[in-house]
């Protein structure tokens, strides 16, 4: 007996929140990974987070915030 349209359009939904939500969530996992990174930086004596670069003038951690938003700008 097939399924009635709207009980399959229904499962279509919402296997296409949970995916959406699952995404969500690994890019929350991703940023706060970002952020306690951030957190474990040196800071100044005014409590700002110092930054680092290397020879060439990158910084790893900024480059991997700057792809993160990238991806995840929705």
């Amino acid at each position: 007996m097939p399924l009635d349209p709207a009980l399959r359009h229904q499962i279509e939904q919402d296997a296409l929140t949970a995916e959406w939500q699952a995404e969500r969530l690994a890019a929350c996992d991703d940023a706060m990974a970002l952020l306690r990174e951030i957190a474990d930086l040196d800071r100044d004596d005014g409590g700002d987070v110092i930054l680092g670069v290397d020879a060439d003038g990158h910084n790893d951690l900024l480059s991997r915030i700057v792809s993160f938003l990238a991806t995840h700008d929705q």
